[in-house]
């Protein structure tokens, strides 16, 4: 999970260098600045699904395990072995904001470019 987490946050800063290439340039070189943009907007959204289809998978792992648990009478006994690494509740609710208010973002589409004169 953390490496996702991290490439997620690789990808908004490549994300965001290409957004201060294509405000910092003005004239012909633009329209490579703004396909750059274009490109790594791309790969950012892409490392967001990523990150956020772990999160689902993770949060369906736990939801299965527990119904199973409670099924078998074994959920108020002793501790349940998840198939996933060991991820504090904490944590893990940090990494479910941090997705939901990216996604959030994302939907609400690329912010506008203002020319600096």
């Amino acid at each position: 999970m953390d490496t996702t987490i991290e490439a997620m946050s690789r990808e908004y800063e490549e994300l965001v260098a290409a957004a201060m290439e294509v405000v910092e340039q003005s004239g012909g070189r633009s329209g490579t600045a703004l396909e750059k943009f274009k490109q790594r907007w791309q790969m950012f959204m892409a490392s967001c699904d990523k990150a956020e289809g772990k999160v689902e998978l993770a949060r369906r792992r736990i939801t299965a395990d527990h119904v199973m648990d409670m099924a078998s009478g074994m959920a108020p006994g002793g501790p349940v072995e998840l198939p996933l690494p060991h991820i504090s509740i904490p944590r893990l609710e940090q990494v479910i904001h941090t997705v939901s208010s990216l996604t959030g973002n994302l939907q609400q589409g690329p912010l506008p470019v203002h020319k600096v004169d």
